[in-house]
């Protein structure tokens, strides 16, 4: 038996704000921002979470860890308003020993879960035992002693990882050349370095305001452990029987000024290698789809979406799926997209795991929420960062295809750091005002 409960106020800024700062300040937090900042998550502490066994079905672990918990709610209470939030890993393999627990993944259920709509805040209290006489009210002003204080990033220092990688993408596009199973596959490399000093969560996340509205903000922190990511790819949202996604595939920088950067977009448009690229990804999402749908819905021609540093190829599906179908199956059939692991998905997995040099763990991997009514929203992993104690790792990837060229490969995944380069540029910038 879980002991629930909630309150319920009025949306303001400087409530949200007040919120958003006392959470990101604790010791265990989940934030979750969807890309049009209308819908937040925030959770603080842990009433329960989940390690998936790396040697096991990481997905239907955590369904039964899921299912178990729901049945330990009160029967009044709104489940659409209670979240678990977390990620799996990229796949099943072994991870480089940084990673530590969340090899596999990591789910929290927490003590707090604050959900921020532009028409209510609903904060939720979850407790293994009764509460004590203390109000909710009180518990949050409590929380705000609770916080830390921060510690100033001083200075980071960065290296590559991967040497030779351009020459890696030429031999691998030579092999996909040779192939006739072979389309395309996702070719990751990797940045390692340290800072000096701490990692503020609240500067980090407004700072990534900031830089890109219009990317999702996603961020899990428990103790020394930290994963953050301004991703602009949606694997997927279940709202009820609504069910969307996106294929983005194809990549180009952005210009200096509005004309220029309507050039690139316009070059990226008509560039064969990558409208095929996306093509690829469209078909393969669509095709996954027919598991569960028969009744989907997208454009044929591309749109353009623009981040930070790049933009994409980019085409949204919706479709109304079955009764049958919850949020872990989708999991097992969407993920990982072509757009981050390649075609045919088994052997570009296999050759992933062959020619990169570490597991992904939560780099492209599945992370966001599942609320205990069923609706969820799941992001992809990339434009990321994982931090432990001093300790940092950065991950970016470029979809090889027969005429890729290394040398430009890697010039667009050094597009696809940049946000986190400049997020802790900027971090140290604001010590050093």
């Amino acid at each position: 038996m879980l002991y629930v409960r909630q309150l319920k106020e009025k949306p303001s800024q400087t409530r949200i704000d007040q919120l958003i700062n006392v959470a990101l300040q604790q010791e265990i937090f989940a934030y979750f921002e969807s890309n049009d900042t209308k819908t937040k998550w925030i959770g603080v502490g842990s009433t329960s979470r989940i390690y998936p066994d790396k040697s096991n079905d990481r997905i239907q672990e955590v369904d039964d860890w899921y299912q178990k918990l729901k049945k330990q709610f009160p029967s009044k209470i709104d489940l659409n308003d209670i979240a678990i939030l977390g990620g799996f890993s990229f796949d099943q393999r072994s991870a480089h020993g940084m990673w530590g627990p969340w090899s596999s993944g990591i789910f929290i259920l927490p003590r707090i879960i604050i959900k921020i709509t532009d028409q209510s805040i609903t904060i939720t209290e979850i407790k293994a035992h009764q509460f004590s006489e203390q109000s909710l009210a009180d518990t949050l002003d409590e929380m705000v002693l609770m916080t830390h204080n921060k510690q100033d990033l001083i200075d980071f220092s960065i290296e590559d990882l991967d040497e030779n990688w351009d020459q890696q993408v030429d031999d691998l596009a030579m092999t996909i050349r040779k192939s006739n199973i072979l389309k395309k596959v996702v070719l990751g490399r990797y940045k390692q370095g340290r800072i000096d000093g701490g990692f503020d969560s609240v500067a980090a996340i407004s700072a990534l305001r900031k830089f890109d509205q219009t990317t999702y903000h996603f961020i899990i922190k428990i103790k020394d452990q930290t994963f953050i990511s301004a991703t602009p790819e949606r694997l997927f949202m279940l709202n009820g029987n609504d069910f969307s996604t996106a294929a983005v595939a194809g990549t180009i920088g952005r210009g200096q000024n509005k004309l220029a950067d309507n050039k690139l977009a316009l070059q990226l448009f008509n560039d064969a290698k990558n409208r095929s690229e996306h093509q690829i990804v469209v078909q393969e999402i669509t095709e996954r789809m027919k598991n569960f749908t028969s009744d989907m819905s997208f454009d044929k021609t591309p749109m353009i979406i623009k981040n930070l540093t790049v933009q994409h190829l980019y085409t949204p599906i919706t479709a109304k799926i079955d009764d049958q179908t919850n949020v872990f199956q989708l999991l097992k059939y969407m993920h990982p997209t072509p757009a981050l692991g390649g075609l045919p998905t088994n052997d570009a997995i296999k050759i992933i795991q062959e020619m990169e040099a570490r597991a992904r763990v939560l780099f492209g991997a599945p992370i966001g929420y599942i609320t205990f009514s069923g609706d969820s929203e799941m992001i992809v992993g990339i434009r990321s960062m994982y931090l432990r104690l001093d300790q940092f790792l950065m991950f970016a990837g470029a979809g090889i295809m027969p005429d890729s060229v290394g040398t430009e490969e890697f010039k667009e995944t050094e597009l696809k750091f940049k946000p986190m380069i400049k997020l802790l540029e900027y971090l140290k910038g604001q010590t050093n005002e």
